[in-house]
């Protein structure tokens, strides 16, 4: 980063949880309605260390809740607050310094524009978060505003897709399902899915008919275009544990989930997820964790699957979660665990594992 760069510039780049990272803050990440939060132990106002300022990770705006603190934060207000002895202008330099080290770190990746001028149709739904408001379904589900957003999540109350089979017009209800838009990797609308959110519903997922099979599409690879490392999910809310999962470290904030739909990856006919990820290759892709379900016979599923990727110049790896474990069912630090653990998959070390686990196939 360029010194010379004004001081806005400099504050906007500047990313707090790695300012709290090297000036030796003790934090703890959460999510909320909001965002990602950062809960920081200490206040540099008051000096309250009873864990109550919470700052918004991306924006650095926050507060402290400690008795009648009640101080409201930016990132120059929290920084200059914590360097008391500091002039204004040293303070403005700290900044600038901090955030030209800063420069080589990868932010959080944010998603790339989509194209929904194609052929197929959503159901009438709303964008996620409506008016600032996130589902209640997806807050449960650790599914912040910020991540409906990322996967460009909507709602349909009532609504339906309509379509021909047989000469008839039919129609698919939708109504109370999130609805989860698949894209090619060049961003184009192929598919989505309808996911019931009532419990009630005869079938959980819907798809539309006639449109794009899931063993055709990489989910979420659109947002995979140019990046070295990606991880392999199954199903969409596995691929948002591992998004939430690897936006709370900075090392691994360059890594892209991808979901597969299901513990397969598709490598036979004109279209499938085999040649999706060679055309990721080609822009870039260098390295692909498969971190399917813990159960045994995802995890022979994957190795065999990880043995036919790395013949075409990939690196692969197998993550290992806990047994039955999806990476939506256990907390995210199990998920980036899972993922530093993960091992080099080769002939050799496939045997190994399959030995030792007593893989069936």
């Amino acid at each position: 980063m360029d010194r010379g760069l004004d001081l806005q510039e400099a504050i906007e780049t500047l990313d707090m949880e790695s300012w709290l990272d090297r000036e030796g803050y003790e934090y703890r990440l959460q999510h909320g309605s909001s965002g990602l939060q950062i809960n920081v132990k200490e206040c540099p106002c008051c000096g309250s260390s009873k864990w109550k300022v919470f700052l918004n990770a991306a924006s650095g705006l926050g507060n402290c809740f400690a008795g009648d603190c009640g101080e409201k934060f930016n990132k120059w207000k929290f920084i200059r607050s914590a360097l008391p002895n500091a002039s204004n202008r040293d303070v403005v330099e700290h900044i600038k310094a901090v955030a030209s080290e800063q420069g080589w770190r990868p932010a959080k990746r944010v998603s790339v524009a989509v194209n929904h001028n194609t052929e197929l149709r959503l159901p009438a739904s709303v964008p996620l978060p409506y008016k600032g408001r996130n589902l209640h379904y997806l807050e449960k589900r650790n599914i912040s505003s910020d991540i409906a957003r990322y996967f460009n999540l909507r709602f349909c109350a009532s609504g339906g897709f309509d379509y021909e089979s047989q000469g008839r017009r039919m129609r698919q209800d939708y109504s109370n399902r999130i609805i989860i838009p698949i894209y090619d990797l060049e961003g184009d609308l192929v598919s989505f899915q309808g996911r019931d959110i009532t419990g009630t519903a005869e079938r959980k997922y819907l798809f539309p008919p006639g449109f794009a099979s899931t063993g055709s599409v990489l989910y979420n690879g659109q947002n995979a275009i140019g990046a070295k490392r990606i991880v392999l999910g199954e199903g969409v809310f596995d691929v948002a544990a591992i998004k939430i999962a690897l936006d709370e470290e900075m090392a691994v904030r360059d890594v892209v989930p991808v979901g597969t739909f299901g513990k397969h990856l598709s490598a036979e006919g004109e279209t499938n997820q085999l040649s999706k990820l060679l055309q990721l290759r080609e822009l870039g892709l260098e390295q692909v964790t498969f971190m399917w379900d813990g159960e045994l016979n995802a995890l022979s599923d994957a190795l065999k699957a990880a043995l036919i990727v790395r013949r075409y110049g990939l690196q692969v790896r197998l993550a290992v979660l806990p047994p039955d474990k999806d990476p939506n069912e256990v907390p995210a630090a199990v998920v980036r665990d899972a993922f530093w653990k993960a091992f080099v998959v080769t002939p050799e070390s496939a045997i190994r594992f399959a030995i030792q686990k007593n893989l069936p196939g």
